[in-house]
């Protein structure tokens, strides 16, 4: 019985002995890589998280540049589609209308005899020049202005009777002894009226852009 006992506590020396030096060391072992495991998995998380985030912005980024891009060529397009238009709407009205209107008026014998009495008068008056001749558009008669011309100025273009130019309306006066033309046609007309009403038509009819 006594060797029995012997026998047992001998197994049970072991297994304990088996136990502390072998399964205690094992256990150890196991906690400290689930422990490490557990470590190295939330870091791995934690660099995705990271990743990802950056990855987003990155690509918010992205989107926002472009939609910056697009926002920036759109309005680009529109002010150029804008300025087009513009430009579109001031050359059918101010080449069109503006000359046509210009050539109708400034041709019309009534207003070319006023034009010629200021310019003759005026020329006198400062003593610019004496011998001088006078023209008339080719749509204007130059009789019909002769009887509309004050007596005075009809009476200094005798020597020099009024000529037919080539331009469309309007007035020209050439000084002879100067070399020098006085030149207020159809042309020089519509342009200081076109530069004159091309800023209040845009701020009228553009809100001033």
């Amino acid at each position: 019985m006594k060797t029995l006992e012997k026998g047992q506590d001998k197994i049970k020396r072991i297994c304990e002995v088996l136990k502390k030096e072998t399964l205690e060391p094992a256990q150890i072992e196991a906690e400290k890589i689930i422990k490490e495991a557990k470590e190295r998995a939330d870091q791995i998380l934690l660099e995705a998280k990271k990743q990802a985030k950056k990855t987003i912005d990155e690509a918010k980024l992205s989107i926002e540049q472009e939609r910056n891009v697009f926002h920036s060529s759109l309005a680009q397009a529109s002010k150029q589609s804008l300025e087009a238009l513009k430009q579109a709407v001031e050359q059918k009205l101010f080449n069109g209308t503006i000359d046509e209107q210009v050539i109708k008026e400034s041709s019309a014998a009534p207003i070319v005899a006023k034009l010629i009495n200021a310019i003759v008068e005026g020329i006198e008056k400062e003593g610019v020049s004496k011998d001088f001749t006078v023209f008339v558009s080719k749509n204007t008669s130059p009789d019909e202005v002769a009887r509309s011309l004050a007596g005075n100025v009809l009476n200094s273009l005798k020597a020099h009777p009024i000529q037919v130019g080539t331009f469309a309306g309007g007035v020209q006066v050439k000084l002879n002894d100067k070399k020098l033309a006085l030149v207020i046609t159809d042309k020089e007309i519509s342009e200081f009226l076109k530069n004159y009403a091309r800023k209040d038509f845009r701020e009228f009819i553009f809100n001033g852009s």
